[in-house]
This record gives structure tokens, sequence and C-alpha cells, in this order.
């Protein structure tokens, strides 16, 4: 018994690694590595804690294997974000200057709960709220803002304290659709370029695969398409950012359905700061808050909604809501001008 616990913690191990490496390294590259990267991830440390108490009983040299096995779920697998950068910053880091409170939520066309959403988006008191998936038919939204200024453009919202304008709408080809807005808003001491996002969900391609792909490959080709225009949009959001922008400070915000770890956003969101990356804390899971099959409702396993700084920025703090009054919970981060 000792030798086959030691020999399966080992080998837990090396499959953690494996899949490490697909989460990380191939990611959406390759179908299988993309169905992945958006299934829930704490299954994974369910060997390794099976194992654990097996070698507290059998084998006690196999007990730092399975912590090591524990702690490589727990840590990078799962996502786990420490703002140590945060932990260790010194007096001289702070700036003084003007600090920015964004929010952003996809709404999910106000259900199941928008008046907790709002509630929620009430107690954070931002000074700009942006949205997705808000089209113009809640009267509850727009009594909410309506002493505020509001840009709208189909299923994009956004609210400022301060002034502000539609500046341009980015439309793409691969779905044919329009993924993101740009506004300026005219801050006491600057403009700024906000650019509201929502980029196309996953799911439409990955519902083509069911229990039996990894055998039968039943759906891969059908994933592999959707993968390369996801690719081509997200590309194309890029580009659009970087066309529009100008020397403006930049902040970009919203839903864009893809986890840092993601190849697409590896390859397309570098040279922006990601607020949670920087200064938040755990694992800031924003989607899905429903049931989905056999996981329970109110446990988001994803963090696809992100808030995204240029340099000009310094990120001070970023939290994920609570509420499940969408499907999506709330992101907002305090930005200060540098």
């Amino acid at each position: 018994m000792t030798r086959w616990v030691t020999r399966l913690s080992w080998v837990n191990l090396a499959v953690l690694f494996v899949i490490s490496a697909l989460l990380f390294a191939v990611s959406e590259n390759w179908w299988f590595s993309s169905a992945m990267t958006y299934a829930p991830r704490s299954p994974y440390v369910v060997p390794a804690l099976l194992l654990l108490v097996l070698s507290v009983a059998y084998s006690r040299s196999a007990i730092l294997v399975n912590l090591i096995s524990i702690a490589t779920v727990a840590g990078p697998i799962m996502g786990l974000t420490l703002p140590i950068a945060q932990w260790t910053a010194t007096a001289s880091d702070d700036l003084d200057g003007f600090k920015l409170k964004v929010l952003s939520c996809n709404v999910q066309d106000y259900k199941p709960d928008f008046a907790s959403v709002l509630a929620e988006i009430g107690r954070f008191n931002p000074d700009v709220v942006v949205m997705q998936d808000a089209w113009d038919r809640s009267k509850l939204l727009n009594s909410y803002f309506a002493e505020w200024h509001v840009v709208r453009h189909g299923e994009f919202f956004l609210a400022s304290r301060y002034p502000a304008r539609l500046v341009a709408v980015g439309h793409f080809e691969a779905f044919d659709r329009d993924g993101i807005i740009q506004c300026e808003l005219e801050l006491p001491s600057t403009k700024v370029m906000f650019f509201n996002i929502h980029q196309m969900t996953p799911r439409h391609g990955l519902r083509a695969l069911d229990i039996s792909s990894p055998i039968t490959q039943r759906g891969s080709s059908q994933l592999s398409r959707y993968l390369v225009l996801r690719a081509e949009e997200a590309g194309a959001t890029r580009d659009f950012v970087e066309t529009n922008r100008g020397q403006a400070p930049t902040l970009i915000a919203g839903d864009f359905n893809m986890p840092c770890e993601s190849s697409l956003y590896q390859n397309n969101w570098f040279g922006f700061q990601n607020a949670f990356n920087i200064a938040g804390t755990g694992y800031g899971y924003s989607f899905p808050c429903t049931q989905q099959y056999c996981w329970p409702g109110g446990n988001p396993w994803l963090r696809l909604d992100h808030i995204l700084a240029d340099d000009a920025w310094q990120v001070r703090s970023c939290v994920v809501g609570k509420a499940n009054g969408s499907d999506h919970r709330l992101i907002t981060s305090v930005l200060e001008l540098r």
C-alpha cells in the first residue's frame, strides 16, 4: 500500500504539471485545452486531498508531494491572486493624484435581480459605471442614473459623474457585431479615453462538445473554427483600441469573456495593467453565478470581467462584488493618475 500511495502521489503531481502546461502554454490554441480553460478547476484538488489522507496513514514520505499538489491547484491552476506589490509599497509610491473609481458589470439583460446589482453599485459609490448586455428597456436603470452623464449604444451603457461623450464604435466582421465602444471622459485635470468592451462568449463553441469528445472528437472541428473567429475578433478589438486611443490616459473595462491565462488574452492585452492582477486578493471569479448543470448557483469559477489601465494610471485597489443579481458579478477598481 505504501508503494502505491507514493507512486500515485507522484503521478498526480505530474498530471497537474501537464494540466498547468495546457492551461497556461496551450490554452485556446487547441480545442481540448480551450475546453479546460473554461471548466471548473477546483475539482483537480480532490485526488491530492484523498492521497494526502492515505499518505498520512501509509506513506509519510508522500505527504509533501501531496501538499505541493494541493498548493499547485489552489494557487496557479485556480488563479489565486495576491497583491504583493501593494503590500510592499512604500510611502514614495503615494502619488496623491486624481483618483477615479471605475465599476463594470455585464447585467445579463437585467436578469435575474437587477435591483440587487444597483444596490451593490450604490454601496461601492463609483465615479464611472459601464455595463454590457444593458439594452435600453430598463426603467430602473434610467431612473437610477437620471442625474449622471450617460452614453448608450446598443447593449453598451456608460454613466459618469463627469462629462462623457461617445467617440467611436467597433464593429467586427468575425461575428458581425459591435464589440466595443469608445467614450471620452472630461475629468477635472485631463481627458480620458474609456473603452467599454464585450467580446464574444466561448460558450457557443463549447456547446458543440460532449462527454465523449476527448475520444470521438465530436464537436472538435466546430470548436476549432469558433476559436479562429474568437481570435480574429480579439485581434481586431485590440487594433481598434490602439488606432483610437491617441495619447490620452486610457481605461478599458467590461466582459472580455476570457480569463487572464487564456492565450487570447495573453496575445492581445499585453501592455495594459490588469487591475485585479495588481491589487486584487483571492480568485476574483465573476462568472457564472447561475446554476450550471451539476454546479450550484452562486459559485462562479471564472474571472472573465476585467478592468485594464495604461501606464498613466496606478492601480490602488480592485474587488469583485458578491451579489448574484446577474450571471456576472461586478468588478470595481480605484485608479490614480500618475
